[in-house]
């Protein structure tokens, strides 16, 4: 028997999950900033924004040549968990761009990557959701971290809308508050129902295959970001006046209680991957694809939480902590970067995923 031929890389096979590379290295960008690293977050943050210009004009390709395999990707059980990383991607890139230092020319650029975002956010979501409860019968055993996709997207923009706010016309920071809040509902109910869903699922089925390893990291993305969310989101409302400042000041109380549920994710996380890496027949399962992008964006996005909390509650323990975990975000974004380009640089990432 002949050997199979394996497939011309094409855009038909490029993988949605591609678009978490542009979030992971954008949150990284964000963190530097914030921690007084500008020198580094610049270029880092005009590599994403280069990478997010040439996945959008890739997957518009695929779109255009192949709207049957776009089709497959949203009736996909992982796939589809993956689509909404586009519109993350772009959300990210509005707050990166809000955060650094860019100059005049930044401005409309970042507005449009959020209104853009803000749509698509609530459109792809919604739409993911539907297409896998209508068409799908996915059984609890298949459950995986992916499914925080879709509340990690919904959060993003009440963060995003809180700190663009001000920046707006002042007829419509009201209406863009109030919208960007509802957002915040969307995201929190919907983690806590997948939540519940992915523990009972890792309860009763045991330990998930070692290539979904990086979807447990999902689970801190949603923790960092109801942290920062509701918080940025009061604070731009206090900048124009919509809530009391009082609000705002006792947000970090708050915030340090979920941020303790990520602390304990984040453990529990590392130990998981620790067993693999350390174990050879789990190890020799674990090949690289750009699902490991799940490592990234969510720790980088509780590394801001933890950040943000050492400087409103004044603590040295977490100020410390937030630099250790500023170093282990380098360390897991060098590490899935240095695989991202050798896949780029042979074309693997235009060929069909290994089975």
């Amino acid at each position: 028997m002949e050997a199979a031929v394996p497939a011309q890389p094409s855009v038909r096979f490029l993988n949605p999950a591609w678009f978490a590379s542009v979030m992971g290295t954008g949150v990284v960008a964000m963190a530097l900033a914030q921690f007084g690293l500008v020198g580094w977050a610049l270029p880092i943050y005009f590599l994403a924004l280069l990478a997010l210009v040439g996945l959008l004009g890739l997957y518009l390709a695929k779109l255009v040549r192949y709207p049957q395999a776009v089709l497959a990707d949203l009736q996909h059980p992982l796939f589809s968990q993956m689509l909404p990383t586009l519109p993350i991607a772009l959300m990210v890139m509005s707050l990166a761009t809000r955060l650094l230092p860019l100059g005049d020319w930044s401005l409309p650029l970042g507005q449009a990557l959020f209104w853009v975002g803000l749509v698509l956010i609530f459109g792809v979501g919604l739409l993911v959701v539907f297409t896998v409860s209508t068409q799908l019968r996915l059984p609890l055993e298949v459950a995986n971290g992916a499914w925080f996709i879709p509340p990690v997207s919904a959060l993003l923009v009440p963060m995003a809308g809180g700190l663009w706010l001000s920046a707006f016309p002042k007829v419509w920071q009201k209406e863009i508050w109030v919208v960007s809040g509802l957002f915040l509902g969307i995201g929190f109910f919907l983690y806590l129902f997948v939540l519940v869903s992915f523990l009972q699922r890792m309860y009763a089925h045991g330990r998930l295959e070692p290539h979904f390893l990086p979807s447990v990291f999902i689970g801190l993305a949603p923790v960092g970001l109801l942290v920062l969310a509701p918080w940025r989101w009061l604070e731009g409302g206090a900048r124009v006046g919509l809530v009391p400042e009082g609000w705002v000041s006792a947000w970090p109380v708050v915030g340090l209680a979920i941020w303790g549920l990520g602390l304990w994710w984040l453990v529990y996380s590392l130990a998981l991957l620790l067993d693999t890496l350390l174990v050879e027949c789990r190890r020799v399962q674990f090949h690289f694809a750009p699902g490991w992008w799940g490592f990234v964006f969510p720790l980088g996005a509780f590394t801001l939480s933890t950040l943000a909390l050492s400087r409103g509650l004044e603590s040295a323990f977490l100020a410390a902590l937030a630099w250790v975990l500023l170093l282990l975000l380098g360390v897991f974004w060098l590490w899935v970067m240095l695989y991202s380009l050798r896949a780029w640089a042979t074309l693997g990432a235009l060929r069909p995923p290994k089975p």
